[in-house]
């Protein structure tokens, strides 16, 4: 048993490294049995379009439905803003002297009185026009929640493109390194070439199976951020349907920049906010003017009589004037906070519009230049390395590069349709190269026709 093992090891290096290409590497194994080489199996109707991506989170995605339930309650807040002040029931009886007959009879009904407030100070009304407008600002405010989760949604998706377009180009490298690995092999095998070409590849090919494990990890990342974009647990089988593409779009700033102050949300919740703010100003103020209290006791309502009076304060001490100043000054706020919100809104178009020139550029660029040179490059260094002319070190160099400049071409694209969401979110409106997404209404969000 030991000779034989000392026989073994005696082999020339060559020989041992040719036995070592006529089988399988530990590598190939790995890569064959692995299951982190490869992607769960996912069903055709779990690859989605961006549009049902977008519905999909329009149903389940959490800030969707709490921007409902906001408009919900300021519903119910202007249900009841618009009643009238409820009727109060007193009950209580004199400190008789004269007849000392217990005045707390429970069953004494002039114990009992009813109380009616009209509110002819204009309370009510003001009261209603803040709640009515705090209803618009919660509408708008949903409309604000879902361009947020549209734009998240929509980067989410991109991504998985991104990351599914550069698994495909590992791939394609992978082969093609296993291809180059099999080639030296086979030449080394013949005399044709050196040992080390044979070395050089299997470590590019070493190399190139590490990134595509890395990008099978990356993949399955993207999906787990289009989830939890929707709404939906991470884990839940989901890819995109769609490939990336690039569809420039040429609109001038000016155009964009009217768009936006015509579509963008936060424009009209701060307005509507403006407003409710001033009735809040008039609110306060009513707090000067009577209110008249109708009221009876059960012993009189029989007969008919009623009492009429009103209530008003007699003096100001501050507290109505320390109110009323106090309302003012929250306009004058919120008039600014409008003008910064203008202007923000103007920083948003602008800030988008030249970052989709700037990435519209960088996906020319790679398109018309180094992408199709490298792709040309690699091609006749090939040739040249099967006819002798190169060697292996410049053919690995130019796979490496035509790798790099595929996943670079794509993510600029990537980067470019992300560039388009950020100037959808900054316009309020969908951008039709983007995808064909619904624009949200109102009604989808959940309010209704007052």
């Amino acid at each position: 048993m030991i000779s034989g093992f000392f026989v073994g090891m005696s082999l020339p290096a060559c020989t041992a490294q040719t036995l070592a290409s006529q089988t399988t590497s530990p590598l190939d194994l790995f890569a064959q049995s692995t299951q982190f080489s490869q992607l769960p199996e996912i069903k055709d109707s779990e690859r989605i379009t961006l549009e049902r991506a977008v519905e999909i989170a329009f149903q389940e995605n959490a800030q969707i439905k709490a921007s409902r339930y906001q408009i919900e309650a300021a519903k119910a807040n202007l249900a009841g803003q618009r009643a009238p002040i409820n009727p109060t029931l007193t009950y209580g009886g004199l400190n008789n002297t004269v007849a000392p007959a217990p005045t707390l009879d429970v069953n004494n009904p002039s114990n009992y009185g009813v109380l009616f407030t009209v509110e002819t100070n204009g309370a009510i009304s003001w009261r209603t026009s803040q709640a009515h407008n705090q209803f618009d600002q919660a509408t708008a405010d949903a409309k604000t929640a879902f361009l947020n989760v549209r734009q998240s949604v929509t980067n989410a998706y991109i991504g998985l493109q991104i990351a599914n377009r550069a698994l495909l180009d590992e791939q394609e490298a992978l082969k093609d390194a296993a291809r180059i690995r099999d080639l030296t092999r086979q030449q080394f095998k013949l005399g044709a070439a050196p040992q080390t070409n044979s070395i050089r590849a299997d470590i590019a090919y070493t190399q190139e199976f590490a990134n595509m494990l890395n990008q099978v990890n990356a993949v399955k990342a993207a999906r787990s951020a289009l989830n939890i974009a929707l709404g939906r647990k991470p884990e839940q089988p989901v890819d995109a349907a769609e490939p990336l593409e690039f569809a420039p779009i040429h609109e001038k700033l000016d155009d964009l920049q009217k768009l936006a102050d015509a579509n963008r949300p936060e424009l009209s919740s701060a307005t509507y906010s403006l407003h409710a703010l001033k009735a809040a100003v008039g609110l306060q103020r009513s707090q000067y003017y009577p209110d008249l209290v109708v009221g009876t006791d059960f012993r009189e309502v029989h007969s008919g009589v009623f009492q009429v009076g009103l209530t008003l304060p007699l003096f100001d001490f501050g507290s109505i004037r320390g109110a009323v100043s106090q309302a003012k000054k929250n306009v004058k706020a919120q008039e600014s906070q409008i003008v910064l919100a203008q202007q923000q809104v103007r920083l948003d178009v602008e800030s988008a519009y030249e970052a989709l020139i700037v990435s519209e550029g960088t996906v020319e660029a790679l398109m018309a230049g180094s992408l199709s040179q490298a792709e040309g490059l690699e091609q006749r260094i090939e040739k040249g390395y099967l006819l002798g002319g190169n060697t292996i070190l410049d053919l690995l160099d130019a796979q490496s590069t035509l790798r790099a400049s595929r996943i670079a071409y794509y993510g600029s694209i990537g980067n470019y349709r992300q560039a388009l969401a950020q100037l959808e979110r900054a316009i309020g409106a969908p951008v039709r190269a983007l995808n064909t997404a619904p624009a949200v209404s109102p009604q989808e969000i959940g309010t209704k026709s007052r």
